[in-house]
């Protein structure tokens, strides 16, 4: 990402700012030092500027950006809520603090603050693929947005790949939403019918038919199954973007990995996500083919590049309580649930490892926490029933063993 433009505030620093010659002395080094690609040198000499003049908005903000350069971020938002306490519409610290807030794992602020800064500058590349990051971070994926972002950069790599990946995230979320609704529901039958033609399971898409038919919901789809075919085709287009205008990208890789992942062609896949550096992808996959040190290796380099990435983290808890490694999963799972408390998946998992450690009341307090953000991880009432036993609580492990039982009949 380029950061050129956000520098404009630098530019515009003049005496006005201070009738001190000392200042201007010290901005112009800390001004050289920045184009040589010296920013800790440069941050002394603005913290100097501060002790002669601590008012002085575009200071914090050139200093924001040093420290975001330098991935301080801590440091960098500090600098930049300073300038814009100082100067409220200084649009580059805007923009500045969204970045960093997102760097930091701060979506929901993050987001608030790209919004403004878009109202300003609706063209800015670096905001709009902030904003679909935030999203997909906050599971708040918008398709208007994204095919607005499309229509101003057709051909940008990163951003179709970004956006593609986003609507994916959502995809899968309406997917597991409609096994949650059971078979019973015209949502499931229709989205299974989706996947069928997908796959080209001609047999399987003919049976879905006949249940639609028969449930009276063959015409119109649902809301949430248009959106699905929406996000479909967005994706479709997205990748096809990325394969045609930077065939030897890591984006294209990723999207070759994808494609074969699709097809079941594991081994094929994992060399593409190796290729394209992207250890998400790999690991994710590896956890699903129950490869689990590997998977534990790939996650655990996706963290350490993208300590803000949410899913690796999750990913990575997840693969821990696998491995039979709670005190591992534990202090992920409590930051996951510092962000993001209604997170029912942590949940289950923070249940799981805390048990394994035998603090077995807490175990079950998260468990029951899960169920109650979502009802529909049934396998968990069974969990519970395990809990109580240990507990020595037979007939309440007898109550979950019969929940168990019931759900299960009842999406089947």
């Amino acid at each position: 990402m380029s950061l050129g433009l956000l520098l404009f505030a630098s530019s515009n620093f003049n005496a006005q700012n201070s009738s001190r010659p000392a200042v201007i002395h010290e901005f112009q080094e800390a001004r050289a030092a920045e184009q040589q690609g010296h920013y800790a040198a440069a941050l002394t000499y603005y913290q100097q500027i501060l002790t002669l003049n601590p008012r002085i908005a575009q200071v914090y903000s050139n200093m924001g950006l040093d420290y975001y350069r330098l991935k301080r971020y801590p440091q960098a938002a500090e600098s930049l809520k300073g300038a814009l306490k100082l100067q409220p519409d200084l649009l580059g610290a805007q923009v500045m603090l969204g970045l960093t807030e997102f760097k930091l794992g701060q979506f929901e602020s993050s987001l608030g603050h790209l919004k403004e800064a878009l109202k300003v500058r609706p063209a800015n590349r670096e905001v709009r693929l902030f904003l679909i990051q935030d999203q997909m971070a906050l599971d708040r994926f918008d398709l208007a947005f994204a095919q607005q972002t499309l229509q101003r950069f057709p051909k940008d790599a990163e951003l179709n790949y970004t956006i593609g990946l986003a609507a994916l995230e959502r995809i899968r979320d309406i997917a597991h939403h409609a096994n949650s609704l059971g078979e019973k529901s015209p949502v499931f039958q229709w989205i299974s019918l989706r996947q069928d033609e997908q796959q080209q399971n001609w047999q399987g898409a003919e049976k879905h038919r006949a249940i639609l038919k028969k449930l009276g919901a063959t015409t119109i789809p649902p809301p949430l199954v248009r959106e699905y075919d929406a996000l479909t085709s967005l994706v479709k287009e997205c990748f096809t973007t990325v394969l045609e205008s930077s065939p030897d990208s890591t984006y294209a890789h990723s999207v070759r990995g994808y494609m074969d992942e699709s097809q079941n062609r594991v081994t094929a896949a994992l060399v593409e996500y190796r290729k394209a550096g992207n250890h998400f992808a790999a690991g994710r996959l590896l956890a699903q083919n129950l490869r689990l040190s590997e998977a534990a290796k790939e996650l655990r380099a996706a963290v350490d590049a993208e300590p803000e990435n949410r899913l690796a983290l999750a990913e990575l808890a997840q693969v821990y309580v696998q491995q039979h490694r709670p005190a591992a999963a534990l202090p992920i799972l409590r930051k996951i649930l510092t962000e993001y408390p209604t997170d029912a998946e942590a949940w289950a998992d923070l249940g799981k490892a805390q048990i394994s450690l035998n603090q077995i009341t807490e175990g079950i307090h998260s468990l029951q926490t899960a169920l109650k953000i979502d009802p529909t991880q049934v396998s968990l009432h069974y969990e519970l029933a395990m809990a109580y036993r240990k507990l020595g609580d037979t007939s309440l492990a007898a109550q979950e063993i019969q929940k168990f039982r019931q759900a299960s009949l009842e999406n089947h």
